[in-house]
């Protein structure tokens, strides 16, 4: 309903405020500047809106300075009309770059509410056209001023009420503010028609020519007042960044992290990273598009226009670099930035692939045994705590010594990882999946019987004594077998014999099938 509201408010202060002082214009005699005047005027309040002033969330523009020097001079129906012409240029001439840009829905937005001003403005000095007459005339200037204020906050306290946005803080951020520096700068439009009605144009050129220079240096203050925000606000992102990083060892987790952040950061269209560590197999790329992650075959880019290749290193040694691509070409400042943000990257992602390695088996991608022992140990604990089971069931692949001696370790190799990759499809996102030694491999099942223990080994069993492995001679198959525990509070079993039990159970099975 508000919405509603508020759309029907702009569109009635739009046309009305944009219609009566055309209106008025053209059905009613007006006495306007002399043409080469009027141009001038026209041309020094278009300059003026567009070299605005910005204070905190103030927007203040000398523009104003020309509408009430209009007002005293010819009145309310010349200020508004000319006051209206302006807005709607000068909103126009800052919108270009959303229409270069092809920006239709900023374009439609911003073109609003420039519609939107231009029809406060024409209401504004018709109305104060009007009540000017009524003024004492020694007061007539301060009340002039006074009710231009007041009406500007009452049609935009409407506005920000109907968009359900705060009161109080608009008053106290903007309201206030501008109504205070405003203040001070109508005046100078009471000194232009002073000049003006007693020595002519030429007599108000030096305050033109003052409000001109004052636009240039108070806009150039406010763009570097508002670089130097920018960059602490970047700087206070950058360091919300590192903070996300760091203590991060899950290496999958801080890879998306990482793509994610720097691409909102600078505002990317694509970044992916590219990490490679020979000593420990590690050939990783990973890419993000603003949606979705995805695999990239492990290529190194070349530079184009609008992407860059950073190197991600640490003081040792060179681990990946990380590539960027934007619309358009990246600015030295935010270069700047993102190689701060990359030394942080870089340190983090060296320690996470550290503890990957430490964790992570490299010919077949399981957990190492260190990692596994710390997990059931962990396992085992909740088990006492919450009276519940686990289930560890051990496999050894059949004679992997005879195939590593008879056919090489290539062919080992290939079984091993074969064996793992079964393993990886076959398991819960709560099982724990380790490469215990040579041969052996280990899964620990949380709240898993005896029973379902057996069935679980057996369907791995059989999915892996399908696969074939082809040397140059011939294909070979393979076989595997395992032996299964079932573990809680109740079992009587030490903690330090868990796996012992297990392990015997292996050999004797292995014993009896001949394997």
């Amino acid at each position: 309903m508000m919405k509603k509201l508020k759309l029907f408010y702009e569109v009635f202060i739009i046309v009305i405020g944009i219609g009566l002082p055309f209106s008025q214009i053209l059905f009613f005699d007006t006495t306007f500047p002399p043409f080469p005047d009027h141009l001038i005027f026209i041309f020094v309040a278009i300059a003026a809106a567009l070299f605005y002033i910005s204070v905190r969330n103030t927007i203040i523009s000398f523009d104003i300075v020309i509408y009430f020097f209009l007002l005293l001079v010819f009145g309310g129906k010349v200020a508004a009309f000319i006051a209206v012409i302006t807005v709607i240029s000068s909103w126009f001439l800052r919108n270009l770059k959303h229409l270069t840009r092809k920006d239709t829905g900023k374009y439609s937005v911003t073109l609003k509410m420039g519609l939107y001003n231009a029809g406060v403005y024409g209401l504004i000095y018709l109305v104060v056209g009007l009540l000017i007459y009524y003024f004492p005339i020694p007061l007539r200037e301060v009340l002039a001023i006074l009710s231009i204020i007041v009406l500007n906050e009452i049609f935009f306290s409407i506005h920000t009420i109907l968009g359900q946005e705060n009161f109080w803080k608009y008053i106290k951020e903007e309201g206030i503010g501008a109504d205070f520096i405003e203040m001070l700068i109508y005046p100078f439009g009471i000194s232009m028609a002073l000049l003006y009605n007693g020595y002519g144009f030429g007599a108000t050129i030096p305050l033109i020519l003052s409000i001109l220079l004052l636009s240039a240096i108070g806009y150039q203050m406010s763009k570097y007042q508002e670089k130097v925000k920018k960059r602490i606000q970047e700087e206070e992102q950058l360091n919300e960044i590192v903070r996300e990083f760091e203590g991060v060892l899950d290496f999958d987790h801080l890879i998306k992290t990482i793509l994610e952040k720097v691409y909102s950061f600078i505002n990317a269209q694509n970044v992916t990273i590219f990490l490679e560590d020979s000593e420990q197999r590690i050939y990783f790329a990973k890419g993000y598009d603003g949606k979705n992650l995805y695999n990239v075959e492990y290529v190194k880019s070349q530079n184009t226009t609008n992407s860059i290749e950073l190197p991600l290193s640490t003081r040792e040694r060179v681990i990946g670099s990380l590539v960027v691509e934007r619309a358009d070409i990246l600015s030295k400042e935010n270069k700047i930035l993102l190689l701060n943000l990359l030394k942080h990257i870089s340190l983090c992602l060296a320690n996470a692939m550290l503890y990957k390695i430490s964790i992570e088996d490299p010919l077949t991608g399981l957990h190492t045994r260190r990692y596994f022992e710390q997990k059931l140990s962990e396992g085992i604990s909740r088990v006492k705590r919450g009276n519940g089971r686990l289930a560890i069931v051990l496999f050894d692949i059949d004679g992997l010594k005879r195939i590593n001696d008879e056919l090489g370790h290539n062919i080992g190799d290939q079984v091993l990882s074969k064996f793992a990759q079964i393993l990886k499809t076959s398991f819960r996102r709560t099982d724990i999946v380790a490469r215990w030694g040579g041969d052996e491999f280990v899964v620990v099942l949380p709240e898993v019987t005896g029973e379902k223990a057996r069935t679980y080994g057996e369907k791995i069993r059989k999915l892996f004594s399908k696969e074939s492995f082809t040397t140059e001679n011939r294909e070979m198959k393979s076989s595997v077998t395992f032996a299964y525990l079932e573990y809680s509070s109740s079992s009587g079993i030490p903690e330090n014999e868990i796996f012992h039990v297990v392990d015997q159970r292996l050999l004797a099975m292995k014993k009896s099938t001949n394997r």
